[in-house]
């Protein structure tokens, strides 16, 4: 193998790819990007065997051939070389060697047939759609996602698809994200599927490269392809029933609330909550809202909002002050509402424009009066 390319064309993939390898624990060639060189096209794979990526580029290709070599040095090596360098790239049989100007790296190799074979899949499904449009949804519920791997069905976003429409939800136990997006034809078919959060994470990365991106699943495995990127995934073939209901239950209460005020309040009060449950109370009263930390070893935190439209009776609600700074962090806009039923009923948030909409679950803690 023997090939010449730019940096600019190269450098970016290998960063890509270095993404999907593997910690040093587990197998050695799974830190390893496989590199093929044939016609006038370099193709590099890697894989941590529940993803996968595939990128190409054009290049100058004297000589055909495959190899592996490790991704984070390639990756340390493609970084510190100037802008605009050219690039010559020579696999001798046991060594993988690089030349731009006058250095020179010599990496180790290990054999190509090695490397593992990334499933093929027979799509059941595909949809296209605008990346830009992906990208903004998946951002909107990635935060909801669980870390808790002891319930499979809430460490991905699920991803339905129905007539013309198309919505993303996640959830936490705690927090609850959905987004909506409604497109001109309706799809084919109908099909859920949930997205590991992990793919979730470099998919965001990727979809500003191709305006468009297309999804092909059989609802166990799923790629997308962003032009010249391709990634594999393995599913989570678990999901949480019903999300979309708990969104429709009859609200008693609803207040618009000016994002920024609220937003700079509960993070004040966050200081003295509990580091436990970071739990603040929302009193609402008379248009007024006052927030405040329950009293800790560290003291108390105390925040009144006036000048909102609340006429209702009295209400008192506890949340996670985490929670409602991660959630108010994601809304676009300057206001937002706030729907409540009571103090033990979950709360509904949404922004001015009704597309995407968030559930927090209360904390149930009997205060001392």
């Amino acid at each position: 193998m023997k090939f010449k390319c730019l940096k600019n064309d190269i450098v970016n993939i290998v960063q890509y790819a270095n993404s999907f390898t593997t910690s040093k624990n587990i197998s050695t060639i799974l830190q390893n990007l496989y590199i093929e060189a044939e016609g006038n096209e370099i193709t590099i794979k890697s894989t941590n065997l529940q993803t996968a990526f595939t990128g190409r580029f054009e290049a100058e290709i004297e000589q055909t051939g495959t190899t592996t070599i490790p991704a984070k040095k390639f990756a340390e090596i493609l970084k510190e070389l100037p802008d605009g360098s050219i690039i010559d790239a020579e696999f001798t049989g046991s060594k993988f060697i690089i030349k731009s100007g006058k250095s020179k790296f010599t990496l180790s190799t290990l054999p190509p047939e090695h490397f593992p074979t990334i499933s093929d899949i027979t799509p059941e499904y595909f949809i296209r759609l605008k990346s830009e449009e992906l990208k903004k949804m998946l951002e909107k519920i990635q935060f909801c996602i669980s870390n808790d791997h002891s319930k499979l069905e809430y460490t991905g976003g699920h991803f339905k698809v129905f007539g013309n429409k198309l919505e993303l939800s996640a959830a936490d136990f705690q927090k609850i994200g959905i987004t909506e997006s409604t497109f001109e034809e309706e799809f084919s078919d109908e099909f859920t599927i949930n997205i590991p959060k992990k793919t979730i994470t470099e998919l965001i990365k990727l979809l500003d490269l191709d305006e468009f991106v297309s999804i092909e699943t059989d609802r166990k495995q799923a790629i997308f392809n962003i032009g010249n990127i391709t990634i594999f995934t393995k599913l989570i073939e678990k999901y949480i029933s019903s999300l979309n209901k708990l969104f429709n239950i009859e609200y008693k209460v609803s207040v618009r609330l000016p994002k920024e005020r609220i937003l700079d309040s509960v993070k004040r009060v966050s200081t003295l909550t509990s580091d436990i449950t970071h739990a603040a109370v929302f009193s609402f009263n008379h248009n007024q809202l006052d927030i405040y930390s329950l009293e800790t070893e560290y003291g108390q935190g105390y925040e009144s909002v006036d000048g909102i439209e609340y006429e209702n009776e009295p209400m008192d609600i506890i949340l996670n002050t985490k929670h409602v700074i991660d959630v108010l962090n994601h809304i676009d806009t300057e206001y937002f509402i706030i729907k409540l039923v009571g103090r033990k009923n979950p709360v509904l948030i949404f922004p001015d424009e009704d597309w995407y909409r968030y559930l927090l679950t209360p904390i149930s803690i009997e205060r001392k009066l």
